[in-house]
């Protein structure tokens, strides 16, 4: 048979023929050469296997790639989850130190004692929460140039339960002065309780302002202690006074009397132009009960303290020596 189309033409297409990208009209001029040329089919055949093979390398290779791919993308996932993991656990392990370990300032403690010796000072003190153990403590120096103990609370775990603490500072790191849950212990060891600093600081220059009044009879506790009072101010003329009247009777008459003669001389020295107090109660007798009224006047708790009572409300030391005269706080 005589073909239409040279050999050397149809071997040129033969790629774009196997690759189905000749018309139709020389796909079937191709196909009617290769039904009648034995070297051009056989060429034919040869070419498709090679491009059989060609394409499963093509596939293979890109299976391996694929492969690869999938591969590296499930090793940075992990790696990612890993990442992520091992971030939490840093972040759990971090906020867990902080809070059974590491712990914050606290001021959630009362101080039950302070002792000071030649070379050391010894504290005690209790965190008024349960769930509060003591972590540790360290010196700040403040910026009027006094120093402040910092303590830090954590919570309570099952190697730390103990809500209770005892500290030692050498006296030689105390430089002026040191405040310790509101005392101030000074360097040459004198200790001015939480009580006579708050004192001081809520000295009040006249009797007529009741809200001072009023937080100094809180700081010293005189309704706790004493019973509920009324107040009457007198401040239309010198002497100045304050009366208190005291709504519950009273058993005990003699320790009543100590008791607010102690107040009254703290009072008289911390309000500047206070002249007198007084008080008055029911006392219980014998008899039955008879009303009572005591006056204390400036002279008189000058006389009792053998000193002008309005020098103790000079300085926070003499306020503390003040109650420590009195008697009427052991320590606070």
């Amino acid at each position: 048979m005589i073909c239409k189309i040279p050999c050397h033409l149809i071997k040129d297409l033969m790629p774009l023929y196997a690759d189905g990208l000749t018309s139709r009209q020389t796909a079937q001029d191709i196909e009617g050469h290769l039904e009648n040329c034995a070297d051009c089919r056989e060429s034919y055949e040869k070419l498709k296997a090679a491009m059989g093979r060609a394409m499963d390398k093509d596939r293979e290779e890109a299976r391996k790639e694929i492969n690869y791919l999938k591969t590296v993308k499930s090793r940075n996932i992990r790696n990612i989850i890993c990442a992520a993991g091992l971030s939490v656990l840093v972040i759990f392990a971090g906020i867990g130190t902080k809070l059974f370990v590491i712990g914050s300032p606290s001021e959630a403690y009362m101080t039950t004692y302070i002792d000071v010796d030649e070379k050391q000072i010894h504290i005690g003190g209790a965190f008024w929460d349960s769930a509060s153990v003591y972590s540790r403590y360290k010196l700040v120096r403040l910026k009027d140039g006094t120093q402040k103990l910092i303590v830090y609370a954590c919570l309570a775990s099952k190697w730390n339960r103990n809500g209770v603490f005892n500290l030692t500072l050498d006296r030689e790191d105390v430089e002026g002065q040191v405040d310790i849950g509101g005392t101030v212990v000074k360097s040459d060891g004198t200790l001015i309780s939480k009580t006579a600093n708050e004192l001081y600081k809520a000295k009040d220059p006249y009797i007529g302002d009741a809200s001072a009044n009023g937080r100094l009879a809180g700081i010293l506790q005189i309704g706790e202690q004493l019973g509920g009072f009324k107040n009457e101010l007198q401040t239309a003329a010198e002497p100045y006074g304050w009366t208190l009247r005291y709504e519950d009777s009273v058993r005990s008459c003699a320790a009543f009397e100590s008791r607010m003669k102690d107040y009254g001389c703290v009072l008289l020295a911390l309000i500047d132009n206070l002249g007198e107090i007084a008080w008055v109660y029911t006392a219980e007798t014998e008899d039955g009960c008879m009303e009572r009224e005591t006056v204390l006047t400036v002279q008189e708790a000058s006389e009792y303290l053998d000193a002008p009572v309005k020098s103790f409300g000079e300085s926070p030391e003499k306020v503390q020596e003040l109650l420590d005269r009195t008697d009427l706080f052991n320590f606070q």
